[in-house]
């Protein structure tokens, strides 16, 4: 048997399983309610057993229903229609004429550094259609014949999607996932009222029960389609494939620092950057620069970007950012910040907020209030005082065991950048890959972390003080703070 053959065998067992699920349901509903009407005139004994058997009726009829009433959250994209990139998509065509395969129905980007096939079903009765999700570092960060390669396998995976039997394979094991673990989806369920929590475990339960039943073929039906996928496409673009996942691993690591280190902290404070693609291709350049092999990709940055493929990838830019702010944060409430306006509206609060938390701690933790500035603030941290490393809604912040020399440090060097910026000399910038930093007018950034955590860890404040000194502050001279 062919790997095509043996996952349509697998997709059959599935449905198989569906149906014996089925059948087992709606026999156990039928003998249950005919026992309920037998057992209705024998007494108490017989009303008892009666609404027993009826409660058991309306505990599979409620996780039926549940079955029936659940959607698997679509994975959060950015739909590209072909208006907007006609190349990218006569690349796919061309791709899947090669291949010999169907094309996909409709392409989306979705920022995630992962390239996949769903199944897009729309209404109950609609034909299904087969979606490329194409994750956004890839198409901004790989150049044209690279994403190609990388997306052979994955366009391939098209014939077997379009056969019906693994379609209603996969629309049957989506619908068990979705119901039986409803925040592991790729998108966060819609907010439900609590009263409602014991009884959506009815149809949970049930539903973990089929796919505990289901899983061991519909993983085989999935390893047997990739299986078939990559052989089919092996020969298409074979010596680029393996340059393009040599990049795959660089853009995980770019895109992974990007988003904890520059993104997350402007979506704590309701904002996103509204270009994280132009910032991910910043940092992965510069990664790919400090690398060893930097060398021997530094010729490929010459070849055409997979991005230049789309008409305006600068607005498909803010949707993807936008789109990464509401799957990957909580706030709802949020404000589009460019690059250039991210050191003044993200970094600088934040630092300003973290030195007001430091002093403030630090007050608390012996009684004597006194003026915000750095020389203080030292002269307290080698004396002891650790109070200034726990977090103000930490409930335990009290506890001399919960000191936490890193977060201390943290709060130190906001404390200090916030004096130098004060000076004029000194502003905040953005590093690509260690996110806020602190900058002179050449650009050259100062070693604050190496100089205050030798203050800190060390107790050894002398070069700092003499660095502080060399820029013009006046540690004896209070700060503006924040929050």
């Amino acid at each position: 048997m062919t790997g095509a053959a043996e996952a349509r065998a697998r997709a059959k067992s599935v449905l198989r399983l569906r149906t014996g699920a089925i059948l087992c349901a709606l026999g156990a509903a039928v003998l249950l309610l005919a026992g309920a009407f037998r057992s209705t005139d024998r007494g108490l004994a017989g009303v008892v057993l009666a609404g027993f058997a009826v409660a058991l009726t309306a505990l599979l009829g409620w996780a039926a229903l549940g079955f029936l009433l659940v959607r698997r959250p679509v994975a959060g994209a950015v739909p590209l229609p072909a208006e907007a990139a006609p190349e990218f998509h006569r690349m796919i065509a061309d791709l899947a004429a090669e291949l010999d395969v169907p094309a996909p129905d409709e392409v989306r980007v979705c920022p995630e550094c992962d390239s996949w096939l769903e199944q897009d079903s729309g209404a109950p009765w609609a034909r299904s259609r087969t979606v490329l999700v194409v994750g956004a570092p890839f198409l901004w960060w790989l150049r044209v014949g690279e994403l190609r390669a990388l997306l052979a396998p994955v366009v391939a995976g098209t014939e077997p999607a379009a056969d019906p039997a693994v379609a209603a394979a996969r629309a049957w094991v989506r619908r068990l996932d979705a119901l039986a673990h409803p925040y592991a989806a790729r998108t966060r369920p819609a907010r439900v009222a609590p009263w409602t929590a014991p009884l959506r475990r009815v149809p949970r339960a049930f539903a973990r029960q089929l796919l505990d039943l289901t899983r061991g073929q519909a993983e085989t039906m999935e390893r047997d389609i990739a299986a078939w996928a990559s052989a089919r496409a092996q020969d298409v673009d074979a010596p680029l494939r393996a340059t393009a996942h040599e990049q795959v691993g660089l853009a995980y690591a770019g895109w992974d620092r990007l988003l904890t280190r520059l993104a997350a902290p402007a979506w704590n404070l309701g904002k996103y950057p509204d270009a994280l693609m132009a910032g991910v291709v910043a940092a992965l350049t510069e990664l790919s620069q400090r690398d060893r092999l930097a060398d021997a990709f530094g010729a490929r940055l010459a070849e055409r970007p997979a991005c230049d493929l789309l008409v305006a990838p600068e607005q498909v830019d803010a949707q993807v950012s936008r789109l990464a702010a509401d799957i990957f944060a909580d706030r709802a409430d949020r404000q589009a910040v460019g690059w250039a306006d991210y050191p003044a509206q993200v970094i600088e609060p934040i630092w300003r907020d973290r030195a007001g938390v430091l002093v403030d701690a630090l007050d608390a933790s012996d009684g004597r209030p006194g003026p915000a500035c750095v020389g203080r603030v030292l002269d307290r941290i080698r004396e002891g005082a650790r109070g200034a490393a726990y977090d103000p809604a930490d409930p335990d912040r009290s506890d001399p065991d919960r000191f936490d020399p890193e977060r201390m440090t943290e709060h130190v060097i906001a404390l200090v950048a916030c004096a130098a910026v004060d000076t004029g000399r000194m502003h905040a910038a953005v590093d690509w890959l260690d996110g806020a930093v602190l900058a002179d007018g050449r650009g050259d950034t100062a070693d604050l972390p190496g100089l205050v955590g030798q203050a800190v860890d060390d107790g050894d404040d002398r070069p700092l003080r003499t660095w502080l000194d060399g820029i013009g502050v006046r540690t004896a001279e209070p700060i503006r703070l924040g929050g």
